[in-house]
């Protein structure tokens, strides 16, 4: 999201060479917070392991994921720090508890990137966090190129 929008800016690094600097500080701190949706056992679901790895293809920095379990098993070597979130009210997790997660995990942190399964639980806190956050979601990716492109799905 907020690569897209630095874009024009970094299209004209070679008039401006003062952007080349901010352009590889702005590389520097990407991380990127990956929301893993709950499941019954407590293992990962298939739509966060694509998350994932949609998220190691985004860039190099450190990606975070942000669990709402207590079991923190079967985490691929990708994911360089987990949070667990407080989940109080068991598996039905309410959309402004997620929401109320996400934003706070960003706050503390400071992600470039929040990835969110491509399913009706992401779905569902997807566009709260965007607008608590200040930032347009961009929903129904179907595959990471490279930094700064992808392939999105469209309904018609």
């Amino acid at each position: 999201m907020l690569s897209s929008t630095l874009r024009p800016l970094i299209a004209r690094r070679s008039s401006r060479p003062a952007l080349s600097s901010f352009h590889n500080n702005l590389l520097r701190s990407q991380s990127t917070l990956v929301v893993a949706e709950p499941t019954a056992d407590d293992s990962l679901a298939p739509a966060t392991l694509s998350a994932i790895s949609a998220a190691a293809k985004l860039h190099s920095g450190p990606i975070s994921l942000l669990t709402f379990s207590s079991s923190t098993a079967n985490v691929p070597s990708s994911v360089s720090s987990v949070i667990q979130a407080n989940n109080t009210s068991g598996s039905n997790l309410l959309a402004e508890t997620v929401t109320n997660a996400v934003v706070a995990a960003n706050e503390k942190h400071g992600y470039s990137h929040i990835i969110a399964p491509g399913t009706k639980f992401g779905a569902n806190y997807l566009g709260r966090a965007g607008a608590q956050l200040g930032v347009s979601p961009i929903s129904d990716v179907v595959d990471v190129l490279a930094e700064g492109g992808f392939i999105k799905f469209v309904h018609l």
